[in-house]
């Protein structure tokens, strides 16, 4: 199955990104059925095979694998159900996001290519139980149409159309967090991108540079 080796790759990208560490995080994608294919519970990223993966339905219903699916099952399930644009999920432990989430209430954006590939601040959700529906709840409520949120005292989630696009948005998420806790530490009033500069930047993005990686794809 092609999608298993890309979600195997995905878990080597994120760890070379140092995103996740040992068994947390968890990683996930839309298969051409509709169905998801994810991660399971408790196996670290570098001891993953495919037959290590877990299918499941819409409605988090195991349907192939020998593992049980990921203890975050019911947040991806959530997303994939509120947001037909996305089409893949990254959720990560990463250290500044981790800071954040217990630090800050929002993450504002502070660089251009944040912006561009976020298309917005970053939420942090009230804090809610590990692997429960209110957790996934909250998830969905921070995410809005937005490409990364930040989980309260637990970590963040980056989210797109493609594998690497949410990769991509939750190595953004982690960048945002680390650049807002560093700026902070030399000014108590760092300049931040506005609601309308992060639009038009984010529009510039998805006109442009993401029409022009695809097509070199």
């Amino acid at each position: 199955m092609k999608e298993s080796i890309q979600i195997l790759q995905a878990c080597e990208d994120v760890q070379e990104s140092r995103l996740v560490f040992g068994t947390w995080g968890n990683v996930s994608m839309i298969l051409e059925d509709g169905n998801i294919i994810i991660t399971p519970s408790g196996i670290p990223y570098d001891e993953l095979r495919e037959e290590d993966l877990v299918v499941c339905d819409r409605d988090g219903k195991v349907i192939c694998g020998k593992q049980q699916p990921s203890s975050e099952l019911k947040m991806h399930v959530a997303i994939y159900n509120t947001r037909q644009d996305v089409k893949a999920v990254v959720h990560t432990h990463s250290l500044y996001a981790s800071i954040a989430s217990s630090a800050f209430r929002e993450v504002p954006l502070l660089t251009e290519d944040a912006a561009m590939v976020l298309g917005g601040k970053i939420e942090i959700t009230n804090y809610k139980s590990p692997g429960t529906q209110g957790l996934a709840d909250e998830t969905v409520r921070c995410l809005r149409d937005v490409n990364a949120a930040i989980i309260a005292n637990h970590g963040q989630v980056g989210v797109g159309p493609t594998l690497e696009d949410a990769i991509f948005a939750a190595v953004m998420c982690e960048k945002s967090c680390e650049l807002y806790t560093k700026a902070l530490s030399v000014s108590k009033n760092p300049r931040f991108l506005e609601d309308e500069e992060i639009s038009d930047l984010r529009k510039i993005y998805v006109e442009h540079y993401r029409k022009l990686r695809d097509f070199k794809e």
